[in-house]
Parts: structure tokens; C-alpha cells; sequence
């Protein structure tokens, strides 16, 4: 029997078994999100009583699920592993295969990977979607690969979710694109830097931001390590990269008034590489972007993007209809809401 089945069947006969899943389940989302996090808080985060909290917490103890110290209540390894474990049991009962297969056939991908909730409102669903969109990264490495990866909040948590492997034949990690003058710990450089200790791999860096104008950039294309970069991102057969809304990515790249005008008149609705799309998949407008070209994206093998919420639903929605030669991993938040598009 199904495991879906199983569960649909459990909770018609003893519902409050679920309840008290679905309580328990929560109490260790919100402690992973604001470890140490005191009893009083959790009731007040969760809508429940000191008294029932405080029942709750002692059993959780006593399972060796949570540990409980003077600061507050901290996750034990356990508990983080029962955590991911729980979420994966979402997958079932949710019935997300068959989300994956709608998804799958609106947007005529090659594959979609759904993982439940919604980053949106849960901080917690994003370690689960780095940890999935490591996995589908992993399985598609292998010797001689040349792998590119885009900067930003997603890619570093993939990168960081993502399990270790080694003994990878002639694996080289590239940055995909330039600098956005971000936060360092999401540069495209330092992704790459990161992924490739992960991966126990030879890397390169792409020192040149984003942001230039034209003839600044093609002075600097001139220099000899900055080409050869170039070169080798024009021969990436793994691409990894998240995309954006097109206001919040111009917001990010501190255009001017005029990207954001062109934004509006234009209806564009998502951003990747430095290219902007409409909602049917029509790049519009492209700014000074150094780094992977939409020629280049074209012709690459293997592509994983991976984004997620619900406020990038009309992003992906886009991208796909420019190109829907690749792999998405998203959320149960994104895909409901592309499936109602």
C-alpha cells in the first residue's frame, strides 16, 4: 500500500494523530528557526498555552529530540534529522509527485523537483530546497565537468545544504557571472569558491564586477586572466542558477530610474544573467553583464535552476517559456502558484 494511502487512511481513523504530528512538527520548525528560543515564546509564536507547551517541550526531551538549556530550547541532532525527515513525509502526504508531474507538463520541462512549504513564510523550507537542489546537482556531476554557478541567497544555501564529494575527475567550478557590489558571502566568486572546497575541486574566479559600463568592460576583457575565464565559462556544461523578479533584481544592481521606467512599460517580469524577459519569455532588455551570455545558456548540456516562493512564481513561469531545456527545483509555494497562472 502507498504511503500517501496509508496516511490519508491513519488520519480518518484517529485524526488527532495528525493533530498532534502537525503540533509537534511545528514546534521544531519554529525552535530551528529561533534556537535558543525560550517556552514563553514558542506558545506565543505557535497560539498554544504555557501549560501545553510546556507538556509538549518535556516529551520532546524525554525523545532526545530537543535539548533544553539555561538560554532556551535548542534542537538536538536528532531533531534535525527527524526535522528533514518530517518534511520529506510531506512529500507523501501532500501527494507533491503529482504536483511535480502538472508542473512538469504546464511548463514542458525536463525535470521539476518540488519540496514542500513555502520560503516565503517558512525559513525552514529553504535548507530543504539547498539540500534537494544539492542532490539533483550532485547526480548530474561528473568527470570533465565544467560547472557554473550564479550568485545570491538561493545558490549560497544550495552550496551550503549540499553534501561533500570527492574524487570528482577533472571537475572545474566557475563562477557564471560578475559581482554584484553584494554582501561577499553572496558574490558568484565566493559560491564558487565555496562549492568547489565541497566538491574537492580546482576553481576559478571572475575578478570584475557587474556593473561596468561598456568600454570599462572591454578593457578589462583584455587582461589576460580575466580571458581565459571567459573562455572556460563559455565551455560550462552544468549551469546552477537562480533567477529573480525583474524590479527586485534592478533594485539589487542599483539601476537607475530609467531600467526601472523600461520595467514598467515593458511588463518584465523576471531577471537572470543580466537579461530581463517578459512574462511569454521575450528578453527585453539586457544590461552590462559580464560573465555567461543567453548564446552560451542555449547551448549548455545540463541546467538546474532553483527558486522558490511564491512572489517568484511569474519569474520561473517566464524563464521557462524562454527556455524550458532545464531542471527546477522549487516549492510547494511557487508551483501551486504557477499552476494557477
Amino acid at each position: 500500500m502507498e504511503v500517501n494511502k496509508i496516511l490519508e487512511i491513519q488520519n480518518q481513523i484517529v485524526p488527532e494523530t495528525v493533530e498532534l504530528f502537525m503540533r509537534r512538527y511545528e514546534i521544531l520548525r519554529i525552535i530551528s528557526d529561533f534556537q535558543p528560543i525560550g517556552r514563553r515564546s514558542l506558545s506565543k509564536k505557535l497560539g498554544i498555552t504555557e501549560r501545553t507547551m510546556r507538556t509538549e517541550i518535556e516529551k520532546l526531551s524525554e525523545i532526545k529530540l530537543i535539548h533544553i538549556e539555561s538560554s532556551g530550547v535548542w534542537l538536538s541532532d536528532i531533531g534535525k534529522e527527524m526535522l528533514s525527515e518530517v518534511q520529506k513525509t510531506f512529500y507523501y502526504i501532500k501527494n507533491l509527485s503529482e504536483t511535480e508531474l502538472k508542473l512538469k507538463e504546464k511548463l514542458k520541462l525536463r525535470r521539476v523537483v518540488v519540496v514542500a512549504g513555502d520560503v516565503n513564510k517558512d525559513r525552514y523550507t529553504f535548507n530543504e530546497l539547498g539540500k534537494k537542489a544539492g542532490e539533483v546537482i550532485l547526480d548530474l556531476i561528473k568527470p570533465d565537468t565544467i560547472l557554473g554557478i550564479t550568485g545570491g541567497t538561493t545558490m549560497a544555501c544550495v552550496v551550503n545544504q549540499m553534501k561533500k564529494k570527492k574524487n570528482i575527475k577533472n571537475l572545474l567550478v566557475l563562477p557564471a557571472r560578475g559581482a554584484l557590489s553584494e554582501e561577499l558571502g553572496i558574490e558568484a566568486n565566493t559560491i564558487a569558491a565555496n562549492l568547489a572546497e565541497k566538491l574537492n575541486s580546482e576553481y576559478k574566479l571572475l575578478h570584475i564586477p557587474d556593473s561596468l559600463d561598456i568600454d570599462e568592460l572591454k578593457a578589462l576583457k583584455n587582461n589576460k586572466i580575466i580571458r581565459d575565464v571567459l573562455n572556460d565559462i563559455r565551455k560550462i556544461n552544468l549551469l546552477v542558477f537562480g533567477l529573480g523578479n525583474a524590479k527586485d533584481m534592478a533594485f539589487r544592481r542599483k539601476a537607475d530610474s530609467t531600467i526601472f521606467k523600461r520595467i514598467e512599460e515593458d511588463n518584465l517580469t523576471a531577471e537572470a544573467f543580466g537579461y530581463y524577459f517578459s512574462q511569454d519569455g521575450i528578453m527585453k532588455m539586457q544590461t552590462n553583464s559580464v560573465g555567461i551570455s543567453l548564446e552560451n545558456y542555449n547551448q549548455i548540456k545540463d541546467i538546474v535552476a532553483v527558486a522558490a516562493g511564491s512572489s517568484k512564481a511569474e519569474a520561473i513561469y517566464a524563464i521557462s517559456k524562454f527556455n524550458n531545456n532545464f531542471i527546477l527545483v522549487t516549492d510547494e509555494g511557487a508551483a501551486n502558484k504557477i499552476l494557477s497562472l
